[in-house]
């Protein structure tokens, strides 16, 4: 039970502004901090609590009785529901430990019936062409990826997965991985051992050809029409510069009620024009930095109106030149100002490509402990949006065919071969 030691001294210093004899000083520190929310009336300490004056519970046998009522008459209300309303009415120091502890004390909570747990989320194989999961396969085991990066890496080359496809929750099961990866712990249970890398690869046969169905032979031309089909396929070549390998990804759909949805990722082009792209972006010019560096090391304003040259001169105040490089001097310790678009490029691939690419907050706050320019914020902007891998991953969802016997989900298998996902929509069940 808790104790009322510290209720006591409130009291005694509410009424009488003094402390106990044996007070250390530690302990009047404290007394006169807590008897700000106490006040006497009525014969009785209360507290003020949210608008509310609270009464204050002096003894053990008080405090019985107010959880008996709360509690026991209370058809033995839980925890959350006994702190609630006593909470309403009633104060003293510890009253959460206390409900809790009564609560365990009593028989009639004890001898209920165990409230069932809820059943553990499905698991899921993340491999390509896997189809186990915990709810059809029970007798298997699924694991986890690792947080080591190598380990990682090899475990998403065995599941034929990218990084990107990876979430909190993603495993593998115990088909990918050989018999002498498991120990024997203790309890006698087959346990993973922690550097086991899984070796079995699914092997999933794919057709070539799709098979017609039995209505398309119902029309007449429907033979006619399938040889002259084959006769234009076979004449196409396939590394002709004329031949667009997205039209048969539109063909290849994986069910015949994928319906295929627009390029998600319009922007995104092959890395080499990626870059290309980047260099020919329209920036604002460096002229004013490369004016303030040789006004600082010359003394040399530019041909400009008498205006201009004054807001030059004032903004040089803000500069220095430091063994020859442009300093941002306002702050401690001085950031380098790049005078050039080429060295902005460089400044953004080291901090944001080169870091995991990282978001817009986080890599501007890296950049601004070493580097400063006016437009920092605008060109970080159009570099991460210009970023074909950030882009996947900003667009990418995980979403997993609902089909029975469909093991696609949004993988890079799957975004190779060109299939899209679709949500089911209400408008589609019967009514009633």
């Amino acid at each position: 039970m808790p104790s009322f030691d510290l209720l006591n001294r409130v009291e005694q210093f509410v009424l009488t502004r003094t402390f106990p004899a044996d007070a250390s000083k530690s302990s009047k520190k404290v007394t006169r901090a807590a008897s700000k929310h106490f006040i006497y009336k009525d014969g009785c300490l209360w507290r003020s609590y949210r608008g509310r004056l609270l009464r204050v519970v002096r003894s053990d046998q008080e405090m019985r009785e107010v959880l008996t009522r709360y509690h026991d008459n209370n058809n033995h209300a839980g925890r959350s529901r006994t702190i609630k309303e006593i909470m309403m009415m009633y104060y003293w120091v510890g009253v959460t430990e206390a409900v809790k502890t009564w609560i365990t004390a009593c028989e009639v909570c004890q001898n209920r019936c165990p409230v069932d747990k809820p059943e553990p989320p499905v698991q899921f194989c993340l491999a390509y062409g896997c189809d186990a999961s915990s709810y059809v396969n029970p007798e298997l085991s699924f694991h986890r990826f690792p947080k080591e990066a190598e380990q990682r890496r090899r475990w998403l080359v065995a599941a034929q997965r990218d990084e990107g496809s990876l979430r909190t929750k993603s495993c593998l099961c115990s088909r990918h991985f050989e018999p002498s990866c498991f120990t024997l712990n203790e309890e006698g249970q087959l346990t993973l051992s922690p550097d086991a890398i899984p070796s079995i690869i699914t092997v999933t046969v794919q057709e070539d050809e799709a098979v017609p169905l039995d209505e398309d032979f119902l029309h007449p031309n429907s033979l006619e029409d399938l040889l002259s089909t084959a006769a234009e396929t076979t004449d196409v070549n396939p590394y002709d510069p004329a031949f667009d390998s997205s039209e048969t990804h539109m063909g290849l759909q994986e069910h015949r009620y994928s319906l295929p949805a627009p390029d998600p990722d319009a922007r995104a082009v092959p890395t080499v024009m990626e870059e290309k792209r980047r260099k020919t972006v329209i920036e604002p010019s460096f002229a004013v930095y490369n004016q303030i560096a040789r006004f600082l090391s010359h003394k040399v304003l530019p041909m400009q109106s008498k205006k201009s040259r004054g807001s030059l001169r004032r903004m040089a105040k803000r500069f220095g030149l430091i063994d020859g490089v442009l300093m941002y001097t306002r702050v401690s310790p001085p950031l380098r100002v790049p005078r050039n678009r080429e060295e902005v490029n460089s400044i953004l691939q080291q901090f944001h490509d080169n870091q995991g690419h990282y978001g817009q907050g986080i890599c501007q706050r890296a950049i601004s402990k070493s580097f400063y320019w006016s437009t920092m914020t605008r060109d970080l902007a159009q570099w991460i949006s210009s970023c074909h891998t950030c882009l996947n991953r900003t667009k990418r969802k995980w979403l997993r065919c609902s089909v029975t016997g469909c093991t696609n989900c949004c993988g890079p298998v799957e975004r190779g071969l060109g299939l899209t996902f679709h949500k089911y929509e209400s408008s589609s069940y019967p009514a009633g």
